[in-house]
């Protein structure tokens, strides 16, 4: 058993093994798409990718147990050259799958380091327990969850004194605040994402007027004090999330005196009453794995599908090459 360079002629058997831990997911979420797991869809991204990017396997009496490639981004998480590999681009056999991903990412990592890549991030299926671990034990760090639902009523009491509403156009001054709040407090400990660019009213106004942008506010009398915002797909998510009668919440915040009371959750349940009568039948949502708030809203709502880990090398080691 030893790494080799995955080739073109590899790929079938590289979706097959996929399509298995597809199948493992959604058994305990049931709400991803089952085409997301079709091998027709897969196949066409791997051969793209693969010509253009280094990739390797790896072969037990002559069948293919774990496969892994990715695709080069010049500004990855930050200022460096970085390889990004999806969740549709590495997969392996279930059993012995910690050490496949550590020789694999031992592999490739020196390929993504002589193409001058200093950032590396991968997404992994959830139920890839093994395959967290291992990397983990790489050198890698949790960075964003992607988790689904069924598009299904939330239950609780409304907070007392709280009315939840569509966003309109009048309203936007107040969501401006809301959301220049939730970006300032995802720039500070412990998720420390940069706060380079605010958003504009005109920004939010437009977006307002975008098809699939629909957003909703939580007022305690006549203060803005929450938020929750969705859109058809949201970009720089998981791609397995996303098929057919879908959206996903991309923003949410609740000002901090008011967390605890509800508010998240009453929001939730007016997204929830919306999709049921859009058609909609599921939903996603991605959040940073260091937001601690954010974490233990999610998780109660929501199954995680997808975790993404990212490693940032020290520039010096362009040197050592």
């Amino acid at each position: 058993m030893q790494v080799v360079d995955l080739k073109q002629s590899h790929l079938e058997e590289a979706c097959e093994l996929f399509v298995a831990g597809y199948r493992r997911q959604r058994e305990t979420a049931p709400g991803l798409d089952e085409r997301s797991g079709d091998a027709g869809n897969v196949l066409p991204m791997l051969r793209w990718c693969l010509d253009r990017h280094p990739g390797v396997a790896m072969f037990e009496n002559r069948r293919m147990i774990a496969y892994m490639t990715g695709l080069y981004i010049d500004e990855l998480l930050g200022v460096h050259r970085g390889a990004y590999c999806p969740e549709w681009a590495n997969a392996s056999i279930e059993e012995g799958s910690f050490a496949l991903y550590r020789l694999m990412y031992q592999a490739l990592g020196q390929k993504w380091v002589e193409d001058r890549c200093l950032t590396h991030a991968v997404n992994l299926l959830s139920c890839a327990r093994e395959a967290l671990d291992a990397f983990v034990w790489n050198g890698f760090g949790f960075t964003c969850i992607d988790a689904v639902r069924a598009v299904e009523p939330i239950t609780g009491a409304t907070p007392k004194g709280l009315r939840i509403s569509e966003i309109r156009q009048q309203d936007v001054p107040a969501w401006f605040r809301l959301v220049d709040g939730h970006n300032r407090h995802l720039a500070r400990s412990p998720a420390f994402r940069p706060y380079l660019q605010p958003q504009s009213t005109t920004d939010l106004s437009d977006m307002l007027e975008s098809p699939g942008n629909v957003a909703w506010m939580a007022w305690h009398d006549t203060q803005a004090v929450g938020y929750m915002k969705v859109t058809p797909v949201e970009e720089g998510a998981a791609w397995i999330v996303n098929g057919d009668a879908k959206f996903a919440v991309n923003g949410a915040y609740v000002l901090p005196e008011y967390r605890g009371t509800g508010i998240a959750r009453a929001l939730l349940g007016a997204v929830m009453e919306w999709a049921a009568m859009e058609g909609f039948v599921r939903c996603s949502v991605d959040f940073e794995a260091t937001n601690l708030e954010a974490c233990q809203f999610w998780l109660k709502h929501f199954t995680p599908v997808c975790r993404s880990m990212v490693r940032r090398l020290d520039e010096r080691v362009l040197k050592s090459i």
